[in-house]
């Protein structure tokens, strides 16, 4: 399977699993579910642990360590987003992530840099963070702009630190279950979910199955080829959601959201073309 398609199966899944998301926050307190979310996304591709070698080295071990601080970082930011904008308006905020995975791989995997990807990257980011700045209730633009520019660089260099471990030879269920599981026990000691009632779980666990298939075909997009095809791939997921939203409210999204998503298209046509 192309690197480009694992890319756009990667945004569909991410796409689905950002709508859902979106309508649980709405209902209960967005910080506390990330505990369990991280939990059920790890026992999602568990099954497929015993099928791998597990390397267990200390260069392994401390990207595992380094990507989980990262991600930590980003899910608090991400999650403050859902809880304060629409669907679009976070996965498009998102959107920007290629330009950080692009001047990663400059810089830690100089062999797989291509120029064009860090043009792609930079037409994707040009305008979305001023797209995006008026869209999160409550949050002035220089915070929005700020939280939202968090997000993106770790949604890139969680991309990155993945091909990191990849070329250690660690397997796909190893990368994303190893990383998901700590995060997962320090969001649940750090942030107990108490208000989380237990009768959400078939919900979150169909949160997790798209989240987590979005993220599997991620790595293994990254196990074939650049991390920034993958993560401009991943920016379409915007497309999706703001198609979702349109049917649903029977109305046309915001100009703004519209046009950081075709900026988006605009990256990805030249990753898939040049």
């Amino acid at each position: 399977m192309s690197v480009p398609l694992l890319g756009l199966l990667a945004a569909l899944s991410l796409a689905t699993g950002s709508v859902i998301t979106k309508g649980v926050v709405n209902r209960l307190p967005a910080r506390q579910l990330i505990g369990p979310l991280y939990a059920l996304n790890a026992l999602i591709l568990l099954p497929f642990a015993p099928f791998e070698d597990w390397v267990w080295t200390s260069r392994v071990i401390t990207l595992h360590l380094i990507t989980v601080v990262v991600m930590i970082f980003t899910a608090l930011t991400v999650f403050d987003l859902f809880d304060r904008g629409a669907a679009s308006a976070v996965v498009t905020a998102q959107a920007t992530s290629p330009l950080p995975a692009a001047l990663a791989v400059a810089v830690l995997l100089p062999e797989a840099f291509r120029e064009v990807e860090l043009i792609a990257a930079v037409i994707v980011v040009v305008g979305v963070l001023w797209a995006i700045s008026d869209s999160f209730e409550g949050l002035g633009r220089s915070r929005a702009m700020l939280t939202a520019a968090v997000a993106a660089i770790g949604g890139g260099l969680t991309t990155v630190l993945s091909r990191l471990v990849v070329d250690e030879g660690v397997g796909l269920a190893g990368t994303y279950v190893t990383r998901t599981a700590i995060a997962a026990v320090i969001f649940t000691i750090a942030i107990p979910p108490r208000d989380i009632p237990r009768g959400e779980t078939p919900l979150l666990f169909v949160r997790a199955l798209f989240i987590s298939g979005g993220f599997a075909f991620a790595i293994a997009g990254v196990q074939r080829g650049s991390p920034t095809i993958i993560q401009t791939m991943v920016a379409l997921t915007p497309f999706f959601v703001l198609g979702w939203e349109t049917l649903r409210a029977r109305r046309a999204p915001p100009p703004r959201l519209v046009f950081a998503a075709a900026l988006a298209l605009v990256g990805v046509a030249l990753i898939v073309i040049v």
